[in-house]
């Protein structure tokens, strides 16, 4: 008997998909700004992963625990996510646009879900610690020395940019260069929220 290991390499990788399709229900038209949005439907409840994917997005997210309801900025796009798995997103001036932002959608969705199955849900701890991280708190972490080898003139431009999600942590060489600090830093932040910021 052999074994088919492409095969089986496809199907442990259909089963690390939470969504797989999405269906789109209208677009409208924004009274703002001269663009279209998009709302879609995808085919599995995504509640489970939006702390998740807030925490990866750290910097570019807006969550409300409440309700559920994630929003996160990326390439100059607004994306809202909810627990039912509907989504809704701006700029989407033609459907083949539209299309190209909801197959990301699914992309970043399922990237949530692999990281939900091997580091399991956030903890409350972690949440709090995610939504109440200031630049201040990341500015503490970094060696202070203003040197602009990360490509700002400032530390504390780095820290506000890392934030925003415009940065990495790992801009700073001399962060990276220094294990004790580095550790530190890990440390106070915690694994996931680490990581997100670029450690």
């Amino acid at each position: 008997m052999t074994i088919d290991i492409l095969a089986l390499m496809e199907r442990d990788a259909e089963r690390r998909r939470l969504v797989r399709r999405y269906e789109i229900l209208r677009f409208e038209k924004n009274p703002l700004v001269p663009c279209m949005g998009v709302v879609a439907q995808l085919d599995a409840p995504i509640g489970d992963v939006i702390p998740v994917l807030f925490i990866m997005n750290l910097g570019r997210a807006s969550y409300l625990p409440d309700k559920g309801i994630l929003s996160i900025r990326r390439d100059g796009r607004l994306v809202v996510f909810y627990p039912d798995g509907r989504v809704a997103l701006n700029r989407a001036w033609t459907e083949k646009a539209a299309r190209r932002a909801l197959d990301e959608v699914l992309d970043m969705v399922n990237d949530a879900y692999r990281e939900l199955l091997r580091e399991g849900p956030p903890s409350e701890e972690e949440l709090a610690r995610a939504m109440e991280l200031t630049w201040r708190d990341i500015l503490v972490l970094l060696p202070g020395a203003n040197c602009g080898k990360c490509g700002r003139q400032t530390c504390q431009s780095l820290a506000i940019d890392v934030l925003r999600g415009e940065a990495r942590l790992s801009d700073c060489p001399l962060l990276m260069g220094d294990a004790r600090r580095l550790e530190e830093a890990r440390k106070v932040l915690g694994r996931r929220i680490a990581r997100a910021l670029g450690l």
